[in-house]
């Protein structure tokens, strides 16, 4: 008997249909907002950032003082990191677990490298704003500024570091990454997420004191990395972040779909294949 006789191809049907309707109900309610095509664009193009040189850009730091990233933090890996300063649970998050790391770090090796926070939200993040941003994680200012600069300057930055970033009603979608730079210029490695650990930051910081882009191996991330490009969904109930579970159903979701497609179309040609292989 075939393995797609009729009962079979009923139940399949059934499931197909049940999951063309639950595709429907999660595309309509999903808390998502950027589609799986922007995700993977903005995964490349901070993967295509790695052992790129950074660029010599004009910043202004929270004192309104103008100042040369590159003259920044010359010799010394650094640390950069976007916010900006309305959002209101996932930036400061990170930028509260980036300091965590930097004081972690003020053990052994904590003035062997720089941090910048960037403000790209060029129509609120004036210097004063990340000024009182800064003040709420460090009272060190020389090693971590805290800066901001013009539009033109924040998209060519933002685009040479790969971080993608795009306005939507009531603040920004964005890409949650830390970069390292390494004491000769160039991106190092991106440390992805909002959650991560001291060791998470320091380690690639720690290679970057004695190794540049060039020595290291370059990877291209994967489903992990994706999970983490954008901004967790804040939990008000529980006041933590959590994954955005919608989003995970709606790909197991799709790719049942084209599973299920596959067995319609082609359903028969693997019966008669596995007959063929393993029949007696």
């Amino acid at each position: 008997m075939s393995l797609f006789d009729n009962g079979l191809m009923k139940i399949l049907k059934k499931l197909f249909l049940f999951v063309v309707i639950s595709l429907a109900f999660f595309y309509s309610n999903s808390l998502a907002s950027v589609s799986e095509q922007e995700a993977s664009k903005a995964l490349k193009l901070s993967n295509d950032a790695i052992g790129k040189e950074v660029g010599d850009y004009t910043l202004i730091d929270q004192d309104g003082k103008n100042f040369s990233l590159r003259e920044f933090a010359v010799g010394k890996p650094l640390v950069i990191s976007f916010i900006y300063t309305s959002c209101g649970h996932i930036c400061p998050t990170i930028t509260a677990n980036l300091g965590n790391a930097i004081q972690e770090a003020d053990k052994d090796f904590g003035d062997k490298f720089s941090v910048i926070t960037i403000g790209f939200d060029v129509e609120n993040d004036t210097p004063q704003r990340m000024k009182e941003y800064g003040a709420n994680f460090t009272a060190d200012v020389k090693n971590w500024r805290f800066a901001t600069a013009d539009r033109e300057t924040i998209e060519r930055l933002t685009n040479n570091l790969g971080f993608y970033y795009k306005k939507i009603e009531g603040g920004f979608d964005h890409l949650n990454f830390l970069t390292i730079v390494d004491s000769k210029g160039k991106i190092y490695e991106h440390v992805y997420g909002i959650d991560f650990k001291p060791r998470d930051v320091l380690q690639p910081v720690s290679e970057a004191i004695y190794k540049t882009a060039e020595q290291k191996e370059i990877k291209i991330g994967g489903f992990i990395d994706r999970l983490k490009l954008f901004c967790y969904k804040y939990d008000n109930a529980t006041g933590t972040y959590k994954l955005d579970y919608p989003f995970i159903v709606k790909m197991v979701l799709e790719s049942m779909t084209i599973l299920i497609i596959i067995l319609f179309i082609w359903g028969r040609d693997i019966s008669v294949l596995f007959q063929r292989r393993f029949g007696h």
